[in-house]
């Protein structure tokens, strides 16, 4: 039984307070909700997003909530984006085609066309460059960062050793060398967990009463790394 899976999925918690960014005042309808964290609250800023998707300030939004529990850089990558944005007249619909392209080709052209928009593309960072992506369509595409690539590096051999049948996962570059962050280095790491995500979420939507997103292993994901006291182990066989 996936039971593990549904506890990990009902304990995620992830509250963000958008009024915390440091230049909030400055957008008049934007930066006042208060997500509180859990997976209805999360589906409902989701859902938010892609209603207001053609807004450039959405897509600050979303770089501030995926930045906010590190408080050293959710401000200043935040306000890196929108003058980046604003100075160079990339407007909402521009990032939401060359995101869409992404969702439909799933290659590396089309993922470097969408980074090229943001200030990060020379840096190579993709996990905040992602995010929008999941939330544009949560059904088929995860959110990385570096938790999931942990829990990844340390649960890849048990999971892969399992189901010799299904999608392998495999190692992300994080922890291998002295970036502190997600880069193009693994982008082969991003396609492999979207593709294993999408095999796990279709397993536990048909022993369950719901129907899992990509996202919702994910989050499962994300909650069951625990702190760096507790990983919690998740089944391995979800069906």
């Amino acid at each position: 039984m996936p039971q593990t899976w549904i506890n990990a999925l009902n304990q995620y918690k992830y509250p963000v307070k958008l009024a915390d960014y440091q230049y909030a005042n400055d957008f008049q309808e934007f930066f006042y909700c208060e997500i509180q964290g859990d997976r209805d609250s999360t589906i409902a800023f989701e859902d938010y997003f892609r209603s207001n998707v053609q807004k450039i300030e959405i897509w600050c939004e979303v770089v501030f909530w995926k930045l906010y529990s590190q408080e050293g850089r959710r401000d200043k990558n935040t306000k890196k984006c929108w003058d980046h944005w604003n100075k160079n007249k990339i407007i909402g619909r521009k990032l939401y085609e060359a995101a869409n392209d992404f969702i439909v080709k799933n290659n590396k052209e089309s993922f470097n066309n969408y980074r090229k928009l943001w200030p990060f593309y020379k840096s190579g960072v993709i996990a905040i460059i992602a995010t929008p992506i999941s939330f544009l369509a949560p059904d088929r595409f995860p959110m990385i960062d570096t938790r999931v690539a942990k829990w990844v590096n340390s649960q890849l051999v048990r999971f892969n050793e399992n189901d010799p049948n299904g999608p392998q996962l495999i190692k992300s570059q994080y922890g291998q060398t002295k970036s502190t962050v997600l880069t193009m280095a693994d982008f082969d790491f991003y396609l492999r967990w979207i593709c294993w995500t999408r095999y796990i979420a279709d397993k536990l939507s048909r022993q369950t009463k719901m129907k899992w997103r990509t996202r919702d292993v994910e989050m499962a994901v994300f909650t069951a790394w625990g702190d760096k006291w507790s990983h919690p182990l998740l089944s391995l066989n979800p069906i």
